[in-house]
């Protein structure tokens, strides 16, 4: 996330600490759509130890939480939040000077997901992508050798990738038992439809630790690399 923009909003806050959080907080939630995607609400929460610790450019904790973000072209989110603790900011750069630590936890709605994966592979036939339990399930008509074969249904989970970036969708074994597909079915599935999600064009450099099926969302948790987000000055230039 570009956290350099907001550096001056932050220390531009004047008065008794609490007035200062608000100031930054609705500065905050103008910022927020350049750097994260447009969105249909997003709200802040600025907390600092004191005022001096704010004029010093010292922050102890930011919570961001977005409703309705395209993060994707192709997929809002339907809810992301970010946790980001203990923020210094370089007054004399008007530059991030450290984040001790920015977590993340996004949910996608089935609806979502599957509208991301088709139109990210639209020459898979019959391709159908939902939410089961706590299973992904993939319906799709595979191809062999040119030719078409019969509807199949593949049930297994999302695994981060490539550091995060990435989430490839890989069977599950158990669920393979009770209805077993041969293999050159289960390659033609993998190597057409992955990667499922990709995130490497985000502005925002996120890193995907979990993906689990919950309620009929998918929810990915994850964090942001301090040294990806460090040194950042307003408009995000280092």
């Amino acid at each position: 996330m570009k956290y350099g923009a907001v550096a001056l909003i932050l220390l531009a806050s004047v008065g008794c600490a609490r007035p200062g959080e608000k100031k930054a907080e609705r500065a905050v939630e103008e910022l927020l759509p350049q750097y994260l995607g447009p969105a249909q609400s997003y709200t802040a929460k600025v907390k600092a130890a004191s005022l001096g610790a704010l004029m010093r450019g010292r922050v102890r904790t930011v919570t961001l939480i977005g409703r309705g973000v395209q993060l994707l072209p192709e997929c809002t989110v339907a809810e992301l939040r970010v946790d980001a603790a203990e923020i210094e900011i370089d007054k004399d750069r008007q530059s991030l000077k450290s984040v001790g630590e920015a977590r993340f936890i996004a949910r996608i709605d089935e609806n979502e997901l599957d509208r991301l994966v088709r139109t990210r592979r639209p020459k898979l036939a019959d391709l159908k992508i939902s939410l089961r339990g706590s299973w992904v399930r993939v319906r799709v008509t595979p191809e062999i050798f040119g030719y078409p074969t019969l509807p199949i249904q593949v049930e297994g989970n999302l695994l981060p990738r490539g550091g995060g970036i990435k989430m490839d969708f890989e069977p599950d074994k158990a669920r393979l038992l009770i209805i077993p597909i041969p293999k050159p079915v289960l390659d033609f599935v993998a190597e057409r439809i992955n990667p499922v999600v990709d995130f490497s064009s985000l502005r925002a450099p996120i890193r995907v630790e979990k993906a689990e099926v919950k309620g009929g969302s998918l929810l990915l948790s994850g964090y942001l690399p301090p040294e990806s987000v460090n040194g950042l000055g307003v408009g995000g230039h280092r």
